[in-house]
């Protein structure tokens, strides 16, 4: 019965999040019309609609479903907060208010103005915050019935254990019971203070004597993993529901489980890609970005190189071998700034570096030209890499590519900046570049991996125009 009220109410919210969808439409269109009552909708359908137009409308639609469900957690797990399911809903609206205003642009929708799609988005985000306040009140108020309280068994005994317990047990929204607690051996049992059910060597015959609905793993897993995988088969073979809490230091890792089969065979996969949507989007804004700003700059392509063919000897671009996603090389190009021999002197002037581990930069580097000097102050040096995104080397948005001889100093922990796509710019690059030590450098890295979307690369990316054009941290 829990289980069918459970499907219930996933389905029944998608189906009140496409129905707030469509109804949102209908109004922001009545509105834009200019529809004042009931007996003037009918001017909304006296537009003939053209079949392509209807396909796309279609099609719109379907990809409303999909977003909902890639960015809304349809799911009434208790440990879910409303803050997460507003925030969810949050990036869904917008998502489709985006998806719409591109529908508008293509199709050339008179009613889908600026204004018309702010409409839309706001009753459809109100509306969804409503349902769910009210869903989770809802939730609330029948989780404090006696019959629908869920019975936990905790299995561990440390004061973390029991920090988290206390915690669970005050927080009246989850609608938990502690039944009791599980030690792990005799040793542990005659330390502690609690009132224990029994040991892990007990807990066959507790789980099948007692009223327990779900059992609340708290050892550490490094030292337990027989124990833990052990209570997971009594769990599934009982069908009580089994929860891990792990430590803060392997909680990232188990995260990014994933278990998959081959031929037969189970592989549990960690650190797989679960971005595949954000990561089409992403390559989209490197080819259309690149490819736009290329043909804008043109003009100003031809003139540098101009200007850097009269300055100096040599050729107008520089390609330099680095290091790209998972130690693969490619050709990064840029305007030449420096004189043609400027690698034979960088080893003269190494004692000069101004920059702590293995980055080399001066501020007044004497290999740079008069003319290399500006394009370097104003980064017009860089623009060249936009062929380097257009061909897929680097994106617009990543750590910078580094040389293979900084690589070979990394420590350990630096290196997985490069298990990424380099880009052009990124948190470095608007946080003060070449005013940043080497380690702050590396730490701006690891936080763009470890909490990259696509929503932090726009951010990036509206923030470097200010940096460039005020020349912020550029030598």
């Amino acid at each position: 019965m829990i289980r069918l009220r459970h499907k219930v109410f996933i389905h029944g919210l998608r189906i009140y999040d496409q129905f707030v969808l469509s109804v949102s439409l209908f109004v922001t269109v009545a509105i834009a019309k200019g529809v004042t009552s009931w007996i003037q909708i009918p001017i909304i359908f006296q537009r003939e609609y053209k079949l392509i137009e209807s396909v796309g409308l279609i099609a719109m639609l379907i990809a409303w479903t999909i977003l909902f469900n890639r960015f809304v957690k349809y799911d009434t797990n208790r440990f879910v907060s409303l803050y997460r399911q507003i925030y969810g809903h949050a990036k869904a609206s917008t998502a489709t208010a985006f998806l719409l205003l591109l529908a508008g642009a293509i199709f050339e929708f008179e009613t889908l103005g600026l204004k018309s799609i702010a409409v839309f988005w706001s009753l459809n985000l109100i509306f969804g915050i409503i349902a769910r306040v009210v869903v989770r009140l809802l939730l609330v108020l029948t989780r404090q019935i006696d019959s629908n309280k869920r019975n936990v068994l905790i299995v561990g005994t440390d004061p973390d254990t029991i920090e988290l317990s206390q915690r669970i047990a005050k927080n009246r929204e989850l609608g938990y019971r502690i039944s009791g607690y599980i030690a792990l051996n005799d040793e542990e049992a005659s330390q502690s203070s609690l009132e224990l059910l029994g040991t892990l060597a007990d807990l066959e015959v507790i789980l099948e004597k007692e009223r327990i609905d779900e059992v609340l793993i708290a050892l550490p897993f490094e030292k337990n993993v027989e124990q833990v995988l052990e209570i997971v088969r009594l769990g599934y073979e009982l069908g009580v529901v089994v929860r891990y809490t792990p430590s803060s230091k392997h909680a990232h890792i188990l995260k990014t489980l994933h278990l998959e089969t081959y031929e037969g065979c189970y592989v549990l996969t960690f650190f797989r890609e679960r971005h595949v949507l954000q990561l089409l989007v992403k390559r989209f804004m490197d080819l259309a970005g690149s490819a736009l700003l290329l043909i804008l700059l043109s003009p100003l392509f031809a003139l540098v190189a101009l200007l850097v063919k009269l300055d100096s000897k040599g050729p107008v671009f520089f390609a330099q071998e680095r290091v790209g996603m998972n130690k693969r090389s490619f050709k990064l190009l840029k305007f030449r700034s420096m004189v043609v021999n400027a690698e034979e002197l960088k080893a003269q002037l190494a004692e000069q570096n101004e920059v702590d581990g293995p980055v080399f930069k001066i501020k007044k580097d004497p290999r740079i030209t008069r003319v290399g000097r500006f394009i370097r102050k104003t980064s017009i040096d860089e623009l060249p890499q936009l062929w380097n995104v257009l061909v897929g080397d680097i994106s617009l948005v990543g750590p910078r590519p580094p040389l293979f001889g900084e690589v070979e100093q990394y420590d350990w922990l630096f290196r997985k900046r490069i298990s990424i796509k380099p880009g052009i710019t990124c948190l470095w690059q608007v946080s003060g570049r070449n005013n940043l030590s080497f380690g702050e450098w590396m730490e701006l890295d690891k936080q763009y991996i470890n909490n990259w979307s696509i929503w932090l690369d726009i951010k990036i990316l509206l923030l470097t125009i200010p940096t460039v054009l005020l020349g912020r941290g550029a030598s």
